[in-house]
């Protein structure tokens, strides 16, 4: 954008004054003396030949420098946001080495280009030089031979000496348009980037009634994966009021489910309906403002607490952006902060815990009263008490909506209407909590792992 906004506001105007000058300068000089004129002009040829040169060389070492500029922002990015993880492992030297070559890479490139617009600014000035000089040699015979006059001849050096400044800006004016090129095509190619999730042709907004869930048979295979498809054959249904809790191994295609609800990806097989209405047949922001999601990597912005809790309705009233943090358990945290909740958290919310991190996201999803809301892992930061206490809070706020709930933890989750055990892709074991522990299969295995050894140690203290 930087380039496109500098070549419109400086590079265009040098273009035309230049233009201008030549294009006037040229018919009153020719229309004076031909001859005289003609030698004025004789270097616009060579610095138009060596100009499109030049153009076309920074053009593409421009789109070079801007590959390994974008390499040297990435290391740079990497080590600044994994500061701790680098001094952790004592990795200081190997990231300072790898930001030299980086940056090596790209001052190379950089110098380069210098010396092309510098090699070829210097030719178009001695053309212009050497077109002066004829024009001094043939009009001082002219005006010794009483052809012309000093005066004339003082018109010409006159006009060229007008000429002078533009033509040193040449070199900058061609890299300006080189740059403005170049930067142009990657902007139009970013703009012009067909998009694979959209709203479908003749898409009308979701109309919310009685807010039932349903999956039909829903399949799904990431794009340039294996063979192995993440979902196949996902059914269940999910009314207003009810909590669904799903569990499973890693990598066993949890997280792909919540990301199907809001349209994150595209079903391959089966279809998904909200009040029967197939999603991929419903507006995107008609969508995405019925489900909420609430993901176990909070992003935060750098803006102020009351800012990142009211994104999705900057124009809440302050007392509903406190209800949402209160039902979040992060209300009593704000107010004792100084600047309460006009406190900037920092880049990411780096000021913040994980815990608190993750609570402010619950807030933000909160704010927006969605009819599907969906916690991903979303309080795996969060300590046990907290988490009793926020889900105490979300059962007065879940009478009206469909609440998944995706958790690696059984405390999380053992308190759902229904529990989906899902392995490979796939729903191997459904049912309430007691259901699934009476069937003994793998979701009282994790029990056995996860709860019952404390369990155990409960009952131990109890009777001691």
């Amino acid at each position: 954008l930087d380039g496109v906004r500098m070549f419109f506001s400086t590079g265009l105007v040098r273009v035309v004054l230049l233009g201008v000058l030549v294009g006037v300068g040229a018919f009153l000089l020719v229309r004076t003396d031909i001859l005289l004129g003609l030698l004025s002009l004789s270097f616009v040829p060579f610095v138009a030949w060596r100009s499109s040169v030049t153009q076309l060389a920074l053009r593409s070492t421009w789109l070079m420098l801007q590959d390994r500029l974008s390499v040297l922002s990435r290391v740079m990015d990497e080590n600044l946001g994994g500061i701790r993880v680098v001094r952790a492992f004592a990795a200081q030297a190997h990231e300072l080495k790898k930001f030299d070559r980086a940056k090596e890479a790209a001052l190379e490139l950089a110098k380069r280009r210098v010396d092309i617009r510098v090699g070829n600014t210097s030719a178009m000035n001695l053309s212009f030089f050497a077109a002066m000089a004829l024009v001094l040699w043939f009009g001082g015979e002219k005006v010794i031979a009483g052809e012309i006059s000093v005066g004339t001849l003082a018109q010409f050096l006159t006009f060229m000496t007008i000429l002078q400044m533009p033509v040193r800006q040449l070199g900058l004016m061609v890299n300006s348009f080189a740059r403005a090129s170049t930067c142009g095509t990657r902007l139009f190619a970013l703009l012009d980037l067909d998009l694979d999730i959209k709203d479908a042709p003749g898409a009308k907004d979701l109309v919310i009634t009685e807010g039932v869930l349903r999956f039909e048979n829903v399949g799904f295979r990431y794009a340039g994966a294996s063979s192995t498809a993440a979902l196949s054959d996902i059914s269940f249904e999910a009314k207003a009021g009810e909590t669904i809790g799903i569990v499973g191994p890693p990598g066993s295609g949890k997280s792909t489910i919540a990301h199907l609800v809001p349209r994150f990806y595209d079903v391959s097989s089966g279809r998904i309906t909200i009040d029967g209405q197939d999603i991929a047949r419903v507006t995107l922001q008609s969508l995405r403002k019925a489900v909420g999601v609430v993901q176990q990597d909070a992003f935060l912005f750098t803006t102020s607490i009351e800012n990142n809790i009211a994104y999705g309705n900057p124009w809440a009233r302050e007392q509903r952006i406190e209800r949402a943090a209160e039902s979040a358990q992060l209300h009593n945290y704000i107010i004792g902060l100084p600047a309460g909740y006009t406190t900037v958290v920092g880049e990411r919310g780096a000021s913040l815990s994980g815990g608190q991190r993750q609570r402010l996201a619950i807030a933000r999803s909160l704010m927006l009263r969605p009819s599907v809301l969906i916690f991903d892992d979303s309080t795996a930061a969060i300590d046990a008490g907290t988490e009793q206490r926020i889900r105490t809070a979300m059962r007065r706020f879940a009478k009206d909506r469909v609440t998944l709930i995706i958790s690696h933890r059984l405390s999380s989750l053992m308190h759902s209407d229904q529990i989906l055990f899902v392995e490979n892709g796939r729903i191997v074991e459904r049912g309430t909590h007691a259901e699934l522990l009476a069937a003994g299969g793998r979701y009282r295995a994790l029990y056995d792992l996860q709860l019952r050894p404390e369990d155990e140690r409960r009952a131990r203290n109890e009777g001691a």
